[in-house]
């Protein structure tokens, strides 16, 4: 059996995490829960609160 290689199909680098906004409460809470759930390995919460994050500054910001 042969395998073939995916045309057209390139890797692109993920966009960096969002930061927290300093003495913003709302970022350092979600900054922290992002970091639990990676000590967890959780990596879908991980990406759920870099979400939330982008949100939020998006909003507030």
């Amino acid at each position: 059996m042969q395998t073939q290689k995916p045309q057209g199909y390139r890797l692109a680098e993920l966009p960096a995490e969002p930061v927290a906004e300093p003495g913003c409460a709302s970022c350092l809470s979600l900054a922290v829960a992002r970091r639990n759930a990676r000590s967890l390995g959780d990596l879908s919460a991980v990406s759920d609160r870099n979400v939330e994050l982008r949100a939020h500054r998006a909003e507030a910001h």
